[in-house]
Order: C-alpha cells, then structure tokens, then sequence
C-alpha cells in the first residue's frame, strides 16, 4: 500500500530524513553528511518531493545507485501530498513584465544566443552556465586574446569549394570542433545533453560528454547513431574502483576516448554561481536575507554552520587531488586500451610531459576561466608550446578551448598549430531553444568557418597555416623567462 503525504512529511529533520522524488519515498537520514551538495539543500527538502530540484541536476536513477535496496521506502500517493510539500521552482525567467521572449531567428552570432539565454534561463542555471573564477577576468581574457592575432589573408586564389572537414583521433568530424565537455545540460532543457548529442549526431562532429552530465552516458550511447564519435571526460575518482567501473563501461558502450580532466584538482571559487545560491537560500530564510543583505566588513558570506556551495563545488567534491602523470597508464589500462585526452594543458612543460607519458592529444584550456584566475588562454598556452616545445605538435593532437566565438577565432588557433576547438558555453546557452538552438550553433559556426576561409584564401584546413596569422602582439605575453624541457630530467630518473 503506498505511504501518504502525511507519512513523509513526519520525517523532515536531521535525525530522520525522507524524500519524495518522481513518486518514490527515499530514507536519506545516513546519506545526508556525505551529500555532495552539502546536508543543507536534503534538509530544505525533507519530508516534501524534491523531483524538481533534483531532476536537473541528477541523471535518472542516480539516488537509487547511491542509496542500499533498504533506504529505498516504496512509492507515495502524490493526490495525498499537502501544498508544502509539492515543491514547485518559483524563480522565473529575467524577462521583463510584458517583454517577449527572444526569438532564435533574430540570434545572427553565438553572442546573441548568449544574450538570449541570459533572458530565458532561470538565474540559477545562468549563474552556473556563466560564472567564472574569482573576479571573471580570465573569462574575458579567453576572448580578448582573439584580438590580438591578426590574419593575414591570400587573394586571387580560386575558393570556389572548401572543405572543413578534418580528423580528431583517427575519426573523421565534418568540423574542426566538437562539443566540449560541460555539466548539467537539463538546468537549461529537459532533454538536456541529449540534444547536444543529436545534433552533434546530424552534423557530424564529436561531442565530449561532461562527467557530470545530467543525462548518463548510458543514456547518451544508447541514443547514438551508427558511426557516432563519443568522448568521455573523467574526472578521477578519490575511490578509484568506481572510475575503473566507468571507464570499463564506457568502453562497452563504444565511445572512442578518455578525456582526463586534470586542471580541477578542486573547484575554482566560482562567485556568481555561489551568489546564485546564496540568493536562492535567502528568498526563503529570513535569517539568511539578513545575512545576504549585510554590507560591512564583517558581513558573512554564508550560513555559520555551512559554507556555501554553488552548483560548481558540490559537483566537484569527489574529485581525486592525488592525481599524477604515471595515472595515465592506468586510466589506458582501466578502459581496455582507449586513447588518452588530456584536458587543462596551460604550460609548455606539461604539454611536452603529456607527449611523453603517452597522451594520444592536449586540450590546451584553463577550463573556461572557472579555476585559476590569471591562467593563460590555449592560443597564449599554443604560443608557448611552438616556442619551447616545437615537438609536441608533432607528437599528440592539440585541441583548444575557452572563449571561442567565432570562425575566425576558430581559424587563428589552427593556424597556430591546434587541430580542433571544443565550443562549451555557446551549445549550453542555445540549449534554452532545445534542439533548433544547438543546430543554429553549429550552422553558424559552420557557416563562419566556410565564409572565412575562403577569405583567407584557402581551401582546406590544411591550408590554413602559421603565415596567415600575426600573432606578434599576443607574443609580448608569453612566458620568457629561463626554460628547461622537463623531459631531461624524466629521463635521468630511469
């Protein structure tokens, strides 16, 4: 017999705690002080349905992998559910009283799509979409760079026909992108990474699902179609047994690569996102609006007996800070001989390390602005590796990402040598427009890159070479102090 609202709603403090989620009731009382994300947000939602806090943010089925068989209490009867429990997401939208919505055909550029989003997604999800490290300035770094690489176009070339298409890994993208890993694709559409995935699908170009996707890749390799490239991103375990499962599924389920995220050792202070937070919590307690509102310099930044967590360090709580070079061999071996991506390459001596502990490509990325403050962006870090270690670029691919826009950012980093781009941020905001918004990103950039190599006179990508930049002006912020490769000293220890 199902249990009644009446049932749940006894159990809402600390010393028992009960959850209602897609009609099924959970004991979360011993599972609360290891949350990810923190006691607190369990206790908001004790003894009510938090389905639609949790659906999201968690992919489907997640609370039942945590939880043993007995935690799990039976189904409720939701027709007996008193209106505090039914939790329902009162934050709208940033459009104004009569403002209508903004409309995908007017977006011309991935800017537009941005602007539009911040329109139409809840402030908690633009908040984590958005938000960068401490004051934001690598943020706009990444895309400032862009302007201090100059082109240096050919004329009187025939460009009737250009062809884009290239090689990540062996397999063939019909774009130099791929989706870059990001997380939490239903805060933006219910279907989430599941329109990443189609669309990437009917385009032809790779889509690196985040490890903290909010759809499983379970899910997103069952969808995939014939002759798909799927990548995953990991972020290591500290309980390496349950990375080892994963990277022993992932390659059942046929996706081509492991991306090895290394530069989140823990969580960048993401301000915007914990703000986020801290104004969702402060709607709802008085002393918490008391707290968010003080001004002085002893004004808290969070609740005394928990800090606050924004949606970025809760995700990041179980990664594994122990992480070294000679773990490569090991994610290889774990995932039965996959091809090794290393993600968060932001100097040359670890683009050159990489190479020589066997990464197969580098993704050069100080993660989109969201960890180091003052990291360097991939075209300076692509800069610093053609002046120090030449040879990388010969040994692995090199992908770039962070702050990409536009077709002739894209163009810029391959003539500097890289080999593809991840585009993250733009498919997350177009996400507000479900499928149609991530098609219109990958038709613009698509159309970009077509339009503007043909402008630089070529008609391949292989074409587009180091002469058809200046890239002088970026040069004067490149690392130039003494350097030695630290492959020498590598080698002296064997």
């Amino acid at each position: 017999m199902p249990l009644t609202g009446a049932d749940v709603a006894k159990h809402n403090s600390k010393a028992s705690l009960w959850m209602i989620i897609h009609g099924k009731v959970y004991d979360l009382t011993e599972f609360a002080p290891s949350h990810p994300g923190g006691e607190r947000i369990l206790l908001k939602y004790a003894g009510k349905d938090a389905t639609e806090e949790y659906d999201p943010i968690h992919p489907p089925g997640t609370i039942d992998e945590a939880l043993a068989p007995e935690k799990h209490l039976g189904e409720v009867d939701l027709a007996t559910l008193s209106a505090e429990q039914q939790v329902v997401e009162t934050v709208k939208p940033r459009l104004a009283e009569g403002e209508a919505p903004p409309s995908l055909d007017m977006c011309l550029n991935l800017d537009d799509i941005e602007r539009a989003a911040e329109k139409l997604l809840k402030p908690k999800a633009w908040a984590y979409y958005r938000s960068a490290a401490d004051d934001e300035k690598t943020f706009n770094w990444n895309r400032d760079s862009f302007f201090s690489v100059r082109l240096r176009p050919r004329v009187l070339r025939d460009v009737t026909d250009v062809d884009l298409t290239t090689t990540l890994l062996g397999h063939r993208s019909s774009l130099p992108i791929y989706v870059a890993p990001a997380a939490m694709g239903r805060l933006a559409h219910p279907e989430g990474e599941k329109c990443l995935a189609r669309v990437a699908a009917s385009q032809g170009f790779p889509y690196m699902i985040s490890a903290n996707a909010s759809v499983s890749y379970e899910e997103i390799a069952q969808q995939a179609k014939s002759g798909q490239t799927l990548f995953y991103q990991l972020y290591v375990n500290r309980d390496r047994k349950k990375s080892e499962a994963i990277l022993e599924k992932v390659a059942k389920l046929g996706y081509k690569a492991i991306c090895v995220t290394v530069d989140a050792p823990v969580a960048g202070k993401r301000e915007r996102d914990e703000r986020a937070k801290l104004d969702e919590e402060a709607a709802e307690d008085p002393n918490m609006r008391k707290a968010v509102a003080s001004t002085g310099p002893n004004a808290p930044d969070a609740p005394q007996d928990e800090p606050s967590q924004g949606i970025a360090q809760a995700l990041g709580s179980y990664v594994d800070p122990t992480l070294s070079w000679d773990d490569l061999s090991w994610v290889r071996r774990a995932s039965g001989g996959l091809p090794i991506i290393v993600k968060g390459i932001q100097r040359a001596e670890d683009a050159a390390l990489a190479a020589h502990y066997g990464a197969n490509a580098i993704i050069l990325s100080n993660h989109g602005g969201r960890q180091c403050e003052g990291a360097p962006s991939s075209l300076e870090t692509l800069l610093e590796i053609r002046k120090f270690e030449p040879r990388v670029l010969d040994k692995v691919e090199v992908w770039c990402d962070g702050g990409f826009r536009r077709g002739t950012d894209v163009l810029k980093a391959l003539a500097l040598g890289a080999k593809a781009v991840g585009i993250g941020r733009p498919f997350m905001y177009s996400l507000a427009f479900g499928d149609a918004g991530v098609q219109k990103v990958a038709t613009i950039l698509r159309d970009e890159l077509a339009q503007n190599t043909r402008l630089l006179g070529a008609t391949s990508l292989e074409e587009v070479v180091p002469a058809m930049v200046n890239a002088r002006a970026l040069e004067n912020a490149i690392y130039d102090g003494p350097y030695e490769s630290p492959i020498k000293s590598v080698l002296a220890k064997l």
